[in-house]
């Protein structure tokens, strides 16, 4: 790894967030070595804590595997903000801040008294970044919205999908990711403007908002084309919708031939590689790129016509090839030829055995103090003098207390005990055990 220096080292982000969206902005400013000291309270934790245990993990408060590939790199203070101290120490905290990021509804920073006009009169220069579905102006900004709210008001999953089938949907929170990376960069600008001028700002970002540019075809096909993107007999009235395909078990289309997913050596179900063949030249190749057997030579399959007709023994023929390699050696052989193949891949697939994303060193390896060492994702961007890389494992819920409180505000130990002693930093009635049983969200 080619890296001189931390690009934002100094640096310091005073984290709010919690979920995706959020987490996934500091997420990447902690990688790009600014300080990232994330807040909670024990009794309303980040709910990523307890999503998606990796398997044969024992749930509990520090062992979401969700929760730690979010929060790579960053530390964890644990303060009660309803008391009164706990509200001092923030505004310290903020005052030797350059970043301070939350992505709560509208309308909970500005309860705590912690709005930007409030902001700016402990630190003048802070920089204060909200991500909420709607925004924090306009009269829907108190809508409360997830990620999949989001990219339904913003048309992404209307659009989703073939045009004569119901929307297919995208599966996942597309937008906390793309709001995560659109907050970033949101953030580096403010703080190259902060260098020009001394001057922080307040960043306000909806989640709705940042779908615009990936609905940008649809605005433009109906404007130039005047062609809408409505699907005919759909929205069908208040009532679910369930798909009426077909379950099929070949990738067969009509332009192609063979097209289809092959057996591979191996017993697991994923143990496939995608073959498409497109053109008679295409053919051509095929047949040297696995050694000319006799089959290959019958003249009904010596056009695209032929070769659909015949499309049920070509498969059988090529199968029967197949299956005596890997799904990774055919598709690197077939794509040495320039012909479509790719690997079928699941998750760990992608993770442990993809040769490009091997190759980009895009999963980095971390050592969490429960967990052991975990493939995490890193970032996906690679600079020759600063490559944003994972620092260290995702935090144990307060681990940073004792940093923040003696070497960020100079606290004293009978300070830090007697605050300890009326619940400040960790409530009284609760102890790290009580989360043991907890089980995942989804």
């Amino acid at each position: 790894m080619n890296i001189q220096h931390d690009l934002l080292t100094g640096i310091r982000v005073l984290d709010f967030t919690w979920s995706v969206s959020g987490s996934t902005t500091t997420r990447i400013l902690a990688a790009m070595g600014a300080e990232v000291i994330k807040v909670e309270w024990p009794k309303t934790p980040d709910m990523m804590r307890f999503s998606m245990y990796a398997k044969d993990d024992e749930p509990g408060l520090d062992n979401g595997a969700f929760f730690n590939s979010l929060n790579v790199g960053k530390k964890s203070f644990t303060v009660n903000i309803k008391s009164a101290e706990g509200m001092n120490i923030i505004k310290e905290l903020i005052g030797k801040s350059d970043i301070v990021t939350e992505n709560f509804s509208a309308g909970v920073f500005e309860k705590w008294g912690l709005d930007y006009s409030s902001l700016k009169k402990v630190n003048e220069g802070i920089i204060y970044m909200s991500i909420s579905g709607l925004g924090h102006t306009g009269r829907q900004k108190n809508y409360g919205t997830w990620g999949p709210t989001a990219a339904a008001l913003s048309g992404m999953t209307y659009i989703s999908g073939l045009p004569d089938k119901h929307p297919s949907g995208w599966g996942y929170s597309i937008l906390d990711i793309v709001a995560g990376y659109t907050g970033t960069y949101s953030i580096l600008t403010a703080l190259l403007y902060k260098k020009r001028t001394g001057k922080g700002q307040y960043i306000d970002i909806s989640q709705v908002e940042t779908a615009l540019p990936l609905v940008g075809s649809n605005v433009l096909d109906y404007f130039v084309n005047a062609r809408s993107s409505n699907r005919q007999d759909f929205p069908t009235g208040n009532r679910s919708v369930l798909s009426t395909d077909v379950n099929k078990t070949d990738f067969r289309g009509p332009i192609a031939c063979p097209q289809n997913t092959y057996r591979c050596a191996g017993d697991d179900k994923n143990d496939y590689c995608v073959i498409a063949i497109y053109t008679d030249d295409e053919w051509e190749r095929f047949k040297e790129a696995i050694g000319q057997p006799d089959w290959v030579n019958d003249s009904k399959f010596s056009n695209l016509t032929g070769r659909i007709h015949n499309q049920d023994e070509l498969d059988k023929q090529i199968e029967g090839y197949t299956k005596r390699f890997t799904k990774y050696d055919v598709m690197e052989k077939f794509q040495k030829y320039d012909l479509v193949a790719a690997a079928v891949q699941q998750n760990e697939d992608i993770m442990e055995n993809d040769p490009q994303l091997r190759f980009r060193t895009l999963f980095e390896t971390i050592k969490h103090p429960l967990l052991g060492e975990r493939l995490v994702e890193g970032i996906p961007m690679k600079m020759s003098q600063s490559s944003p890389y994972i620092h260290k494992s995702a935090p144990l819920m307060g681990e940073d207390n004792h940093y923040v409180l003696k070497e960020v505000l100079d606290y004293s130990d009978e300070e830090i005990e007697y605050m300890n002693s009326i619940g400040v930093f960790w409530p009284l009635d609760l102890s790290k055990d009580s989360f043991k049983a907890v089980r995942p969200l989804w």
